[in-house]
């Protein structure tokens, strides 16, 4: 049986080669007694893949020792650095590599990490060594021979330690160094006119183009005064048809509701544009409750005369935005939507600030202010600075939606529930809002919680109990609001960290900016996720999330992005480290660029597209003049960093000239495309607004002319300038004649007469009622107009503002 039985493995040897040779006892010294007391000089020496360090002598303090049974016990005598601390340089205990994890590197830098490997080793084995000399002597002083060697081994930690803190401290200053500065306000004052540019306005970039250096340069050229004697005196007519123009198209009502109920449509064109509003934005921004809304929405049909007037508000300003998405006009053409959707905003504007302002100071009211911001920002009047989100902000903290309704026993499960998510919402506009202006991000502390995912239908007035929130992947009404809203912290901090007055730190501008990239992706998963059949909506719920969702959840994210990083591309041509911040900016410009209608006429256009040739502001998405400076700045650069040869009769063609040029090729066809549609919304649109055109077709002109290798693009630039106010001017002259006998305007009942002020001709405009233009003015008087040049007609900051060409 002994044959079969397996051998079993020896212990390690602890003893020295020599006495192992001479089979004495070894006491394991270094070097030991026995080796020390031979006559003939021997070496003494252990055996080094004896002495590896294994595990859990990784985990063995240095000055712990060790019972018989192998147990971990505390020192009988002080740490080496205490009982000699006039010698040693250090304690071993305050190593960061050995104290914690001796076998651990991953930190290190890898020109270091083998000489702590080498030390650690070392420092193992007179550990093992000193433990092995048993209890007996642990009272007695260490070996002088080991003290010394314990004080190098110190001494050459801490030179190691010392090289990795100045590593680390060099590292952490070059991070803090990659940095900019915040960008520098710019006010925009006039007679009629103050505005302060926040750091997310386009002319921040204006003055990085080539353009503006052309213009400012000094020098004789004989066509300038040529050239800018017309073009004042076309802008002088544009402006004066583009005032009467938007004289016509503005409603002047002496009160602003007589009877709104005679203003509804009938009843086939009002289910199709509730229906048009609730498959667009009540999905992102939760404001009604459906169930209840079409339970008022059946009364108001039976009994219209007895409706509520909090209902009737709502109403007309849920069919104001659907108008936008409506695929047919109605019969009296567009001019009359426009003028009705007007009228239903003005009438919610005045009973929200009018003599029943106290009526107002309810869940009802919250409602329509928030309808009535998103209306106002779906086409004229456009967005008001009278009835911003920080008024909207203001009156729901002070109505304690801030606060999480556990805190209120007395508030029912419905009331609880909606109020969380108009809390949502609230927070939502906000954030739009502050991106959009020069205000800075100021939300006061709250504890709401995010809303339930719940569908409309699990909860009512009578509710006595509150449901439980479904999953987070079954789909619900409210998913889409909680999608949007787990990025809400993301988009918060980058709002502060745009209007941070102080330097912007690059590495944290980077970090959200990856953030945000993997919540697009996260939202584009959740998408694809969606079944691809039709299936029916569920009786009292919003319709299933659509393609216009998918693409205005996308657009409002990488706006963050590209805001984010605008400053560090601007900063791109003297700082290199910045390159990929340029990266960044053409991604996200390129995607929501990428979201523009088609020219093609036969192609329908979807509700995005709509949305973004009739909206204002930041649902304007890629015709936004952010996009369009972001795009002209990534094309300029690319031309500044390589040239255009000079032209020649045979140029040489190089692969390196061969891809800059395709890759300028889809961003120049990007920003011709957006010109197109610019000239599309003002001439088919009836739109006036012209300043988008007039910038575009000149930084695309300026661009081929650079690319061309024309020296002179200031000529060029001009020629496109004349060409486009001409097309203006045309334009601007059809929508008058249009306007001035169009049918529509007898059967608005709401129109004031006319007077005396009105507008008689394309020059005689009334200052009075140029006066009364609702905000609409050009913010620079006709007088001002003399010395107009190029710069000021393309609103580069720090010269005359064309802003009065603004949609």
């Amino acid at each position: 049986m002994a044959d079969f039985e397996p051998r079993k493995r020896r212990r390690p040897a602890k003893s020295c080669e020599q006495c192992r040779q001479r089979k004495i006892r070894c006491d394991r010294n270094v070097p030991c007694g026995p080796c020390t007391r031979a006559r003939s000089s021997l070496g003494c020496s252990y055996r080094q893949a004896l002495r590896s360090p294994t595990p859990d002598a990784h985990q063995t303090p240095l000055h712990a020792s060790r019972s018989s049974h192998g147990e971990v016990v505390a020192p009988s005598h002080p740490p080496i650095s205490e009982a000699h601390g006039d010698g040693l340089t250090g304690s071993l205990n305050d190593t960061p590599f050995i104290n914690s994890r001796q076998g651990d590197t991953s930190s290190v830098p890898s020109q270091l990490s083998s000489p702590i490997r080498d030390l650690q080793v070392r420092l193992q084995r007179l550990e093992e060594r000193l433990t092995d000399t048993g209890i007996a002597q642990s009272s007695a002083a260490p070996d002088s021979a080991i003290e010394q060697t314990l004080r190098e081994l110190c001494s050459k930690v801490q030179i190691l330690e010392q090289r990795l803190a100045i590593r680390s401290e060099s590292t952490q200053t070059q991070r803090e160094e990659l940095s900019i500065a915040a960008t520098p306000p710019r006010l925009h004052t006039s007679a009629k006119k103050m505005k302060l540019f926040g750091p997310t306005h386009y002319t921040h970039t204006m003055d990085k183009f080539q353009l503006v250096g052309s213009l400012e340069a000094k020098g004789p050229q004989p066509l300038c005064p040529k050239l800018r004697a017309e073009l004042t005196a076309q802008t002088k007519d544009m402006r004066d048809l583009r005032r009467s123009v938007k004289m016509q198209q503005t409603p002047r009502l002496s009160d602003p509701v007589s009877d709104l109920c005679d203003t509804i449509p009938i009843r086939s064109v009002c289910d199709e544009l509730v229906q048009c509003y609730l498959r667009t934005f009540e999905s992102v921004h939760r404001i009604l409750h459906l169930p209840s809304f079409m339970k008022e929405y059946l009364q108001f049909w039976d009994q219209p005369r007895t409706t509520a007037t909090p209902f009737l508000m709502k109403l007309a300003l849920v069919l104001s935005i659907g108008t936008t998405f409506r695929s047919e006009q109605g019969k009296a053409g567009k001019d009359h939507d426009t003028r009705l959707t007007q009228t239903w905003i003005f009438a919610a504007q005045w009973w929200l600030t009018g003599p029943t302002e106290k009526a107002t100071f309810n869940l009802d009211g919250l409602q329509i202010f928030c309808l009535l911001l998103l209306a106002r920002q779906m086409g004229p009047p456009g967005p008001s600075p009278w009835l911003s989100a920080g008024s909207l902000l203001q009156i729901a903290t002070a109505m304690g939606l801030h606060r999480d309704s556990t805190h209120f026993p007395s508030l029912s499960p419905f009331q609880a529930e909606m109020r969380t998510r108009l809390w949502a919402t609230v927070l939502e506009l906000i954030l739009q809002s502050s991106l959009e202006s020069a205000s800075p991000l100021s939300i006061p502390f709250y504890d709401t919680k995010p809303p339930s995912n719940l569908n409309d239908a699990d909860i009512n007035p009578d509710l006595k109990q509150s449901p439980v929130s479904k999953p987070d992947n079954s789909h619900t009404d409210t998913s889409l609001q909680l999608l949007l809203h787990q990025s809400f912290s993301l988009r918060a901090e980058a709002i502060q960290l745009i209007h941070s007055p102080n330097r912007i730190p690059y590495q944290q501008a980077i970090d959200l900016a990856t953030k945000l990239r993997t919540t697009c992706h996260t939202i584009t998963a959740f998408f694809q996720s969606l079944p691809t059949t039709n299936t029916t909506a569920l009786p009292n719920s919003l319709p299933r999330p659509t393609p216009f969702h998918h693409k205005h959840l996308l657009t409002t994210l990488h706006r963050y992005i590209l805001h984010l990083h605008f400053p560090f591309a601007r900063e791109s041509l003297t700082t290199p480290q910045y390159h990929f911040s340029r990266k960044l900016c053409l991604e996200s410009a390129l995607t929501i660029a990428s979201y523009t209608p088609s020219t093609d006429p036969s192609v329908q256009p979807d509700d995005f597209s709509r949305l973004i040739l009739t909206a204002r502001g930041p649902l304007r998405g890629p015709l936004n003049l952010d996009i369009i400076s972001a795009l002209s700045l990534e094309l300029t650069t690319q031309l500044e960093e390589s040239p255009p040869p000079p032209p020649s009769p045979n140029p040489t063609i190089t692969p390196l000239t061969t891809l800059t040029t395709t890759a300028r090729i889809p961003i120049l066809q990007t920003l011709q495309h957006l010109q197109s549609q610019s000239a599309y919304v003002f001439q088919a649109l009836k739109t006036p607004s012209l300043k988008r055109y007039i910038i575009v077709s000149a930084l695309v002109s300026q661009i081929k002319a650079m690319e061309a290798g024309n020296r002179n693009t200031q000529t060029v630039v001009y020629d496109t300038v004349r060409e486009c106010l001409g097309v203006c001017q045309g334009s601007l002259r059809e929508m008058l004649s249009s306007s001035s006998s169009s049918p529509s305007a007898a059967i608005m009942m709401m129109m004031t007469p006319a007077d005396s002020g009105t507008v008689t001709g394309t020059n005689g405009v009334d200052a009075m009622r140029l006066d009364l233009d609702l905000g609409l003015g050009t913010g620079m008087e006709l007088t001002d107009l003399e010395g107009l040049d190029l710069a000021s007609l393309l609103y580069m900051p720090g010269l005359v503002d064309f802003g009065g060409l603004a949609g």
